[in-house]
């Protein structure tokens, strides 16, 4: 294997791995503006917010899927790859939801007071 076949392998597995952080990461964020939109919706104040939040989680999950599934589609991902890209994925869309639900409530609680 040279060096450029080495290079164009581990640059797959990045952009696979980049791919399932925008995934995993970005778009739960952007749901809880999309929560955060449908609050301002029932409060009267407009969907800018709500169709913002939309069209940048679209875009987020394109990209993602785009990037995941051109990194993964390179001959030399394996299956123990794949399983341990799914183990990563699991771990960061369980914080991330977390986290992001903690900043929707926040967000709400300040928009209360």
């Amino acid at each position: 294997m040279t060096s450029e076949e080495l290079l164009v392998d581990i640059g797959a597995l990045v952009v696979a791995y980049f791919g399932i952080l925008i995934g995993t990461v970005g778009l739960p964020f952007v749901a809880s503006f999309i929560l955060d939109g449908i609050v301002q919706l029932l409060r009267g104040r407009g969907p800018k917010l709500f169709v913002l939040a939309l069209f940048f989680s679209a875009v987020l999950a394109g990209g993602g899927y785009l990037l995941w599934k051109f990194g993964t589609g390179n001959p030399t991902v394996t299956a123990p790859t794949l399983t341990s890209m799914a183990t990563v994925a699991t771990y960061l869309l369980t914080i991330s939801i977390v986290l992001a639900l903690i900043g929707f409530v926040a967000r709400s609680v300040k928009l209360l007071r």
